[in-house]
């Protein structure tokens, strides 16, 4: 039979299908992405790894050198060198002061320090001191001249906890009749041409934050007077020394 005679369903089974053409066209499709992505990653990888033109400055290690003509960078400016703590000023003798009997004619015959207070004290000060119970004392017995006259002074420093105390102190000692600390005199202390006990004495006092100072002054023969001017300086001169 001749293929002109040839039934059409014959020849539509030699013609490749409509959907067979569609995936064939899919697939080259395909594979020509996938090559495109595939040079196009190549490049990326490529372009990354490429060094470029200009060279990068290494980083700085140290600080820059000014253009001055050193070679070596200037280090910090040295501080000053400290100056050496001068510590606690000691506190002034009376043979110091700058007014009063001349320095030569002040000699220290005797001093201690004491904790208790009450043991060495007498009178309203002594009822204080039961209430109130002071840091610690130095006591200090001078001699010195007041026109041609010897003077004995007995100086006192009670140290308080706090200035409260301190002021209460000095507000009580202050007034007359109401005791003191007990002077060294009164305690037995003696040196060459001493009095056996303190004579009416002039009488002077200051506080200094937690310390009150005490000082007595007066001739150590003849009549003295508690307001005599030369014996008041000699009192005021103690204290103020401290």
């Amino acid at each position: 039979m001749s293929w002109l005679t040839q039934p059409d369903e014959d020849w539509d089974e030699r013609e490749p299908p409509p959907r067979s053409r569609l995936k064939l066209a899919l697939a080259v499709v395909a594979g020509w992405l996938v090559v495109s992505l595939i040079v196009l990653i190549g490049l990326l990888t490529f372009d990354g790894h490429r060094p470029t033109n200009q060279p990068v400055s290494a980083p700085t290690t140290g600080p820059s050198t000014a253009a001055t003509g050193s070679s070596s960078p200037a280090g910090p400016t040295p501080s000053a060198s400290p100056t050496s703590p001068a510590g606690p000023t000691p506190s002034a003798s009376p043979s110091s002061s700058s007014t009063g009997p001349a320095a030569a004619d002040w000699v220290l015959r005797a001093s201690d320090d004491q904790l208790n207070c009450v043991a060495h004290s007498y009178g309203q000060v002594q009822v204080f001191f039961t209430r109130t119970p002071c840091s610690s004392v130095r006591r200090s017995l001078f001699s010195t001249e007041q026109d041609g006259r010897g003077v004995v002074v007995a100086a006192s420093t009670v140290l308080f906890d706090s200035p409260t105390q301190a002021a209460d102190y000095l507000r009580l000692v202050t007034a007359d009749g109401t005791g003191n600390i007990n002077d060294l005199l009164r305690e037995g202390t003696r040196y060459p041409g001493s009095p056996s006990k303190l004579p009416v004495a002039a009488f002077a006092s200051r506080q200094d934050g937690l310390r009150v100072l005490v000082a007595e002054a007066a001739f150590v023969e003849g009549r003295s007077d508690n307001q005599d001017a030369g014996l008041l300086a000699a009192a005021r001169r103690a204290v103020d020394a401290g």
